[in-house]
């Protein structure tokens, strides 16, 4: 049986737990789930709230400190253990597998529809989709810090002000297909506001409940009960009439006995004042959409001048004449079929480039690793890069950590098939992994993913080999911000910085004119993120990987530390 771990802060029925403790407990109870609840506990963190859950009808077992598996002590909690080799950590992806191991044996249970259009409700990770950022992070901080004291004056939560204006926007788009569908009318009439207008949100995501209703509720059933004012539902029109039919679905309300939240004294003189925020719905403010109004464009003006800067503030960009570690002699034909990326199905259009990039990546890791290590394969896919070191480096331990479930299946897969006995998987975003490790890879990491990465090596003082990809998707968010090091944060702004980035994605054939100055950039960039290493006290290699053809994004970065020197100790 699937296990959960949960943190608690006390252990009496009446026990204090952190938000993400209760909003777990609550859903378990919403899905009538019977997976097996392992309760730890810990110390409260200083200035983070908790809250108190009547957990006396619950099955659980609180363990040890020395009954935790290592694995899970690996991840942040909450967390499942799925057997001895897969481990699951974050909210959002906890909930999404409670959901599944109840509804493994009965796939018409209620609780299944909870997964949303497609199962997709909250699969995409935080750095990459506003809306599960909102609900695993923004609103569950905002309960994690959350002050009950009396005023006369209050100002709202931010979030609470989000999700109102949130409720007010338009339903998302797959939510319009599917209501044109169900009502057999015509996308024109929905456009035009006719007949078949589309209805306004009824719940967080569309017409019916999904597990982001649940984590929701949770941190608002908490803040109305605690603020416990008629003027909310003035200023909160839209959130309270979702509340009120949040409750009126009997399986919410018979959840609702467990939670135990204190109501203030009413004090009919306090004044409560939303925060302005942006009129904007938490889909179309993700990064990633196309919006024309505030895109950064590549325009040659704006290129020319960002380059300038680099330029005038003579930082060296040139890289490495060759790779580290390219004397390594490598043979693919002593590589069993299925730890090859043919072995992978890769389509024969892609298998030589592949081959060529996996390659590049195999051979520092090579001639650095030693036996015993741990090496994580950051967003590592289906495996093809992790599953190759596993079976050249028999006595190392490979993690592949990837936040994609389908694709972490077929690197299961693939690893049964070969029996390899080295290999373990975690399905999380990276920064929910804070495991010790040895080295740290990452093949074509997205965006803001490959700096995840490094920072992750750099504060477990680890190696890191790493190919980045999607230089145009770089954005400051809640882990990071650009540019990195301290050398171009003294030369240029964040803007000059992100034109770079986008132009640095203009790599394409020889014969382009903008390719040479498309590499130009993705030089200035990767010199960032190699002088950001050296200031944690790496050494760093910064080149191109053989043959450059193998993909337009060929630049690879090895990082060694030198002597250990923490990254608290570096002031971070």
């Amino acid at each position: 049986m699937d296990e959960a771990y949960l943190e608690i802060y006390s252990q009496t029925d009446l026990c204090l737990a952190p938000i993400e403790t209760i909003i777990t407990l609550f859903t378990i109870k919403y899905c009538n789930s019977k997976i097996s609840i392992k309760l730890i506990q810990t110390k409260q963190k200083l200035n983070e709230c908790a809250y108190a859950i009547d957990i006396s009808n619950f099955e659980y077992k609180i363990i040890d400190e020395n009954e935790i598996p290592c694995d899970v002590n690996s991840c942040e909690l909450p967390s499942i253990v799925l057997n001895k080799t897969t481990y699951i950590a974050g909210l959002c992806a906890t909930l999404r597998q409670i959901i599944k191991t109840t509804t493994v044996d009965c796939p018409k249970h209620y609780c299944r529809s909870l997964l949303g259009f497609k199962e997709s409700c909250l699969l995409a990770c935080s750095e990459s989709s506003v809306w599960t950022k909102f609900c695993e992070i923004d609103i569950v901080n905002t309960l994690k810090s959350f002050s009950s004291d009396t005023l006369d004056q209050i100002e709202l939560p931010h979030s609470l002000a989000r999700f109102e204006c949130h409720m007010s926007q338009p339903v998302r788009i797959h939510n319009l297909y599917k209501h044109v569908v169900s009502k057999k009318i015509s996308m024109q009439d929905v456009i035009s506001g006719g007949k078949g207008q589309l209805p306004k949100h009824i719940y967080a995501e569309g017409s019916s409940v999904t597990l982001a209703d649940i984590i929701i509720f949770v941190c608002v059933h908490i803040l109305l009960v605690t603020y416990s004012s008629d003027m909310l539902f003035e200023i909160l029109p839209l959130t309270t009439k979702w509340y009120e039919r949040m409750i009126e679905n009997h399986i919410v309300l018979e959840c609702l006995n467990c939670l135990l939240v204190q109501k203030n004294k009413i004090n009919n003189n306090i004044n409560y004042i939303l925060p302005k925020i942006t009129n904007e719905s938490l889909y179309k403010s993700d990064p990633k959409r196309y919006k024309p109004r505030s895109r950064i464009f590549t325009r040659q003006k704006d290129i020319e001048y960002s380059l300038q800067i680099i330029h005038s503030a003579e930082i060296n960009t040139e890289l490495d004449v060759e790779p580290f570690g390219a004397e390594i002699y490598f043979d693919w034909t002593k590589i069993p079929f299925d730890i090859s990326p043919e072995g992978g199905s890769l389509p024969l259009s892609r298998l030589k480039r592949k081959s060529e990039q996996l390659e590049n990546l195999c051979k520092p890791v090579m001639k650095l690793a030693k036996a015993g290590d741990v090496i994580v394969d950051f967003c590592s896919g289906s495996g093809h890069l992790g599953i190759l070191l596993a079976y050249l480096l028999p006595n190392c331990t490979i993690i592949l950590l990837e936040n994609k479930e389908q694709s972490l299946n077929r690197a299961k897969e693939r690893v049964e098939l070969m029996k390899l006995t080295n290999v373990r998987f975690y399905q999380c975003n990276l920064d929910y992994f804070k495991g010790d490790f040895n080295i740290g890879i990452s093949l074509h990491a997205c965006g803001v993913a490959t700096d995840l990465v490094i920072q992750q090596c750099i504060r477990r003082n680890a190696i890191f080999v790493s190919c980045p990809c999607c230089y145009g998707s770089l954005h400051n968010c809640h882990h990071l911000t650009y540019p990195l090091s301290n050398t171009f944060k003294k030369e240029i702004d964040s803007k000059e910085y992100m034109i770079l980035s986008h132009a640095a994605d203009q790599t394409h054939d020889k014969q382009n004119v903008k390719t040479e100055q498309g590499y130009e950039c993705m030089a200035i960039i990767d010199t960032d993120r190699k002088l950001q290493a050296e200031q944690f006290n790496y050494k760093v290699y910064l080149s191109k990987l053989i043959p450059e053809t193998c993909t337009p994004k060929n630049h690879i970065l090895v990082g060694i530390p030198k002597e250990p020197a923490t990254y608290e100790e570096l002031g971070h």
